[in-house]
């Protein structure tokens, strides 16, 4: 006797997997596992199906072979998160990966919309919970490389040549500096020169400089 729709589990998936045969797939049986990829992007589709009372209510109102069948439809979902989240079949693993999958959504949304720093530190703490879960799924404690611990290395210089790069003609600045700023008080233009290491570098004030002044 041929199977209905809601006969099928993922244990005739997984037997399928291993010894099936593709020109042989029960019609049934092809529409039981397209149901269950639909099910897997309305779970992705947090906007539209919120919770898993929505996707029942579709399911059950839009799908001939679950029409009234609130069960089943409950059951479905639970598989298509089994099979597509988890490798080993592990129910613990396979909603921790859910979780984790939908908490790298909202962060990447979250710093989509960032409008400061304060909001991209919101988000961060999303990615820290998904990674809990990620950390869960595996039981293993999460082992980062030690290059991610060293101080990164930092220059800084208006020397060029240290980056293995030419330096601009200070003589050209500095002529272009006399001749195009001339309302700018004559210590900011002194500034900008060392900057520039035209002139030297003063690392002392006078003191008679006051640095409050222009």
């Amino acid at each position: 006797m041929a199977k209905k729709l809601t006969d099928y589990n993922l244990s005739d998936l997984y037997d399928w997997i291993e010894m099936g045969q593709p020109p042989n797939v029960p019609q049934e049986f092809a529409t039981y596992v397209d149901l269950l990829d639909k099910i897997r992007g309305m779970l992705n589709r947090i906007d539209k199906f919120g919770s898993n009372d929505v996707i029942v209510n579709h399911l059950v109102t839009f799908e001939p072979g679950l029409k009234g069948n609130r069960i089943r439809a409950t059951e479905m979902i639970s598989e298509a998160l089994e099979y597509f989240y988890s490798q080993k079949s592990l129910s613990k693993k396979a909603w921790c990966l859910w979780y984790a999958t939908q908490l790298e959504k909202a962060y990447n949304l979250a710093i989509a919309i960032a409008k400061n720093t304060n909001d991209i530190d919101k988000a961060t703490k999303i990615l820290e919970r998904s990674g809990k879960f990620r950390d869960m799924a595996e039981s293993t404690e999460l082992q980062l490389p030690d290059d991610m611990f060293k101080k990164p290395i930092k220059i800084y210089s208006m020397d060029m040549s240290l980056m293995d790069r030419n330096n601009e003609d200070r003589q050209a600045i500095e002529m272009w500096l006399d001749e195009n700023v001339k309302d700018v008080p004559l210590k900011t233009i002194e500034a900008i020169k060392q900057e520039a290491l035209i002139n030297p570098v003063k690392i002392f004030k006078d003191e008679d400089e006051n640095p409050r002044k222009s």
